[in-house]
């Protein structure tokens, strides 16, 4: 699944690494956030790899992160990987969505590179439909996080943050099944969110989601209020020149 094309940066241990990854979701909000977090570690972080999957549609395209006024040739494919030292990351950009089918596969795969590389925890960033919201989601910040049960140490800290985590909502009971009042998290638009959540579940992954609620048309605004809330946690840009809005 992995490809290594710099050998100067190949890693036996990442467990001091976070792996970072945006869900292919409505607006593309994620994988703005990506680039800005990308681009903001530049020029320290390195092009280690990419993914390489029948599950991921192929694409190829410019660098994206290059500067107008280079021409470096570098070409960028479906499933990029960088790697930054001083956090301690590694980010997967995914420039294509999966194909039809296939989340259950990828997630499960997804998993098993994580558990192979021992990544210390997963940070999946995410957004879903603004016009699903229940009454307690209109009101105030759109930002919401989603934690599996291995991730519940960064509880206390996100709480310090006045964090919000995202609300449950009442199950709907299958055809055959008699109404109960069973609540589940509700992902609409989240792409494979949900499924990559309940695999890091079943394995016992630290698993962190950090969304947004929006709707399909200019995400500038919504990339940004993103990176900003991933930035409150993780501090890649001085604070002093950032504000949460």
């Amino acid at each position: 699944m992995f490809v290594l094309v710099d050998e100067k940066h190949i890693t036996e241990e990442w467990s001091d690494f976070t792996l970072v990854l945006p869900a292919v979701s409505i607006g593309n909000v994620g994988q703005l956030t990506m680039d800005l977090i990308t681009s903001s570690l530049s020029p320290n972080c390195y092009h280690i790899g990419y993914l390489h999957d029948p599950c991921i549609l192929p694409v190829v395209g410019n660098d994206a992160l290059v500067e107008s006024s280079s021409s470096s040739g570098k070409l960028n494919v479906s499933a990029e990987v960088y790697k930054n030292d001083d956090y301690k990351l590694v980010l997967l950009q995914l420039r294509a969505p999966l194909v039809k089918g296939s989340q259950a596969k990828f997630c499960k795969k997804l998993v098993a590179w994580v558990n192979e590389c021992h990544f210390k925890q997963v940070l999946v960033l995410s957004s879903v439909s603004a016009t699903e919201r229940v009454d307690s989601q209109i009101e105030g910040s759109p930002l919401r996080y989603l934690l599996s049960p291995s991730a519940k140490t960064l509880i206390p800290l996100f709480n310090k943050l006045s964090w919000k985590e995202l609300e449950k909502r009442a199950k709907f009971p299958d055809a055959n099944e008699e109404s109960t009042e069973e609540e589940e998290f509700f992902l609409p638009g989240g792409g494979f969110t949900k499924k990559l959540y309940e695999e890091c579940c079943r394995e016992n992954i630290s698993l962190a989601v950090l969304l947004t609620f929006c709707s399909e048309g200019d995400n500038i605004s919504d990339a940004v209020n993103l990176f900003l809330f991933v930035n409150e946690w993780l501090s890649l840009v001085p604070r002093k020149e950032v504000t949460l809005k």
